[in-house]
């Protein structure tokens, strides 16, 4: 850091307020976030806190270390002249402080124990001067000293043999106990009545959920009937009777003698000049109002005129008329609709389903589809109506579906409640290899609830006391412990005990059964 980055450091001042319910340790540890290079503690008006002289004197020396000055603002009394015993400046005021000076505090506050005066003897010398003027011990009390020197070396190397062979031993006893395979199905009821689990009666709640859904579905139509696919057409000469011109306009009605009659129109304007006899070919199409295919007609079968024009006008067709087709058009019939319904209602129950499984993990909800049903249906909207041409039609329902589902973790939580009636005595279950799995529902009541079956996999072991094994084997040789092993224990065949001393040449289990560690391989 240099000069100037110091020196800006140094003029910066960090407030700290404090609260009835601080203390020297929560001070210190705030004293640590600091940055600047002054540090005011604000003692809160109500309350008594830091009034012993030693909390300050810790204060400062963290302040010290941390290469802070410090100054107080407070108005209790006590505080202040603890403070001013310290050399810390003490304000009565932020303002006050921050625009007053402050006072630099003590380097040291008490006494090192280095800078205490020494003592003029040193203990050493103190303790050879005493020596000295002891008298000289007798033969019978050196010889008495030696023994006793000597009984307690021979009594400490035996302590220390002794203990070396009762400690630094081990041993590690590998056995693994035989074991069943369980499975077991267990019968659960989940209960839309009732808002907690009840493992002595096998049942769990279960959550009833409504959902608005829709579903479009579209069919081929089924109706069936015959459509004119194209008008006949052709050309017809009207005659003039009289000996005035006639004007023959673009749509005159010409029809057939029989029964019923087929009508034509003309297509183009047409005039007769102004004389019997005088003729004009005109283009004709028959009208699709006509009976099917009957526009095709023979020659001279259209002789009629509609309208005035009949009475000084004949007509007749020279060639007949051709080009008339009947096809087949589809259309939407009642059955088409009560089908789409059907197909519609299973499409909602289908996409309830779909949508669930999207929201809910399929490993921990049951969604039990015999229980969706339709409750209420809103809307109906079909793409036609019926008798109305289509070659498909479409329906779009909108309906609230009801739906049961249940929670898997509180059904096993039932199941695992349960088992213990199925583990023999003198076994235990290890419950970190337990696998559930959903069994099958068996049927769903007109109350809501719902019968399943979970299904509970693992593995069952022999119950082996580890303190008993080692107080057994304690002292004995690896070769009567393997054979107690294996006489005494119901152990897994595929697996024979297997015991690990060290050191090695060491042929004997441990005497202190501490040092014998069991391992119960699962």
């Amino acid at each position: 850091m240099t000069e100037e980055q110091q020196s800006s450091r140094l003029r910066r001042i960090h407030r700290i307020q404090l609260e009835t319910y601080d203390d020297v340790v929560s001070v210190k540890d705030r004293l640590q976030f600091v940055e600047a290079g002054r540090v005011i503690l604000v003692l809160p008006i109500k309350g008594k806190i830091l009034q012993r002289k030693l909390d300050l004197v810790l204060i400062q020396r963290e302040a010290a270390r941390r290469d802070l000055r410090l100054a107080l603002v407070t108005k209790d009394t006590m505080v202040a002249e603890n403070a001013r015993d310290l050399d810390l400046s003490v304000f009565y005021t932020v303002e006050e402080a921050r625009t007053r000076r402050w006072k630099t505090p003590r380097n040291k506050v008490f006494v090192d124990r280095q800078d205490r005066p020494k003592s003029q003897h040193e203990a050493y010398d103190l303790m050879m001067a005493a020596s000295r003027l002891k008298p000289p011990p007798g033969r019978a009390r050196q010889l008495q000293d030696r023994l006793t020197r000597g009984l307690l070396f021979g009594i400490t190397l035996l302590v220390i043999l002794f203990g070396t062979y009762a400690v630094i031993p081990n041993a590690t006893v590998t056995i693994a106990p035989a074991r069943d395979e369980l499975n077991i199905t267990i019968n659960i009821v989940a209960d839309p009545t009732i808002d907690h689990t009840i493992p002595e009666s096998l049942r769990i709640p279960a959550t009833v959920q409504r959902r608005l859904e829709e579903a479009t579905v579209t069919i081929e139509t089924t109706g069936r009937r015959p459509a004119q696919n194209s008008l006949a057409e052709g050309v017809v000469t009207f005659t003039n009777n009289t000996a005035l011109a006639q004007f023959i306009p673009a749509g005159t009605l010409i029809l057939t003698s029989t029964v019923p009659p087929v009508y034509f129109e003309t297509q183009e304007d047409g005039a007769l000049a102004a004389q019997v006899g005088a003729t004009v070919n005109v283009a004709i199409r028959a009208l699709p109002d006509n009976p099917p295919l009957s526009g095709n007609q023979p020659a001279n079968t259209i002789d009629k005129i509609q309208g005035e024009l009949s009475e000084s006008i004949s007509v007749r067709n020279q060639n007949p008329t051709y080009g008339e087709g009947v096809r087949e058009i589809a259309f939407v019939t009642n059955v088409d609709q009560e089908r789409l319904q059907s197909l519609a209602r299973q499409q909602v129950r289908q996409n309830a389903r779909n949508n669930l499984l999207i929201s809910l993990d399929e490993s921990e909800y049951l969604i039990v589809q015999d229980s969706i049903a339709i409750i209420e249906e809103r809307d109906f909207l079909y793409s036609a109506d019926v008798n109305q041409p289509a070659e498909t039609v479409a329906l779009t329902l909108k309906a609230v579906v009801e739906v049961t589902i249940i929670d898997l973790k509180q059904a096993e939580l039932v199941a695992f409640a349960n088992l213990g009636k199925y583990i023999t005595e003198g076994r235990i279950l290890n419950e970190r290899q337990l696998t559930y799995r959903r069994g099958e529902i068996q049927q769903v009541f007109d109350d809501g609830r719902v019968a399943f079956q979970m299904r509970v996999e693992g593995t069952t072991y022999v119950e082996i006391n580890e303190q008993q094994v080692r107080d057994r084997l304690t002292g004995l040789s690896k070769t009567e412990a393997l054979a107690i092993l294996e006489q005494e224990y119901l152990l897994d065949p595929q697996q024979p005990p297997q015991i690990d001393a060290w050191p090695a040449f060491f042929r004997r289990m441990p005497i202190i059964p501490i040092r014998i560690h069991v391992e119960v391989v699962q």
